[in-house]
């Protein structure tokens, strides 16, 4: 029986999980504008480290896309933000570690400044957002493929 997302059961922790959805949209946007804008973001004026970060917007975009696609879905209770939720989180996973790799074999964290800093939170919080995300979708999925 498929239920209409007025009568469908509520999902616990819905609210935070969009919050959390629409933000991580919304700091990677500012992120890339700030890093090619203004640039203070950027950890290191090293060519290696531009080089690498230049790689980033096309699957951060995707991200952040499907971050968007998933509250959109979930709010609505349809079963498709279940996928996009999981999209995102895998996203998140690869982006947070793909980071950290690259930011210990260069010795990155051993840079003390304010960027290195939030260079690191980031990292911290594509993980953190992965890992809770992963744990939403997990609990949510029967409610939401019934």
């Amino acid at each position: 029986m498929i239920q209409s997302p007025v009568s469908a059961p509520p999902l616990p922790g819905l609210r935070p999980t969009l919050w959390l959805l629409w933000l991580s949209a919304a700091l990677i946007l500012a992120y890339w504008l700030s890093y090619f804008g203004a640039g203070s973001v950027q950890a290191s004026q090293a060519a290696c480290y531009h080089l690498f970060e230049r790689n980033f917007p096309l699957p951060d975009g995707f991200v952040a896309l499907c971050a968007v696609l998933a509250a959109l879905q979930l709010r609505r209770r349809r079963a498709a933000g279940l996928l996009w939720a999981l999209l995102c989180a895998g996203g998140l996973c690869f982006l947070g570690l793909i980071d950290i790799s690259y930011n210990l074999w260069n010795d990155m964290y051993r840079l003390r400044t304010a960027q290195m800093a939030g260079e690191a939170l980031i990292n911290l919080a594509c993980l953190g957002m992965a890992l809770w995300l992963s744990q939403r979708c997990w609990r949510w999925r029967r409610l939401l493929l019934q």
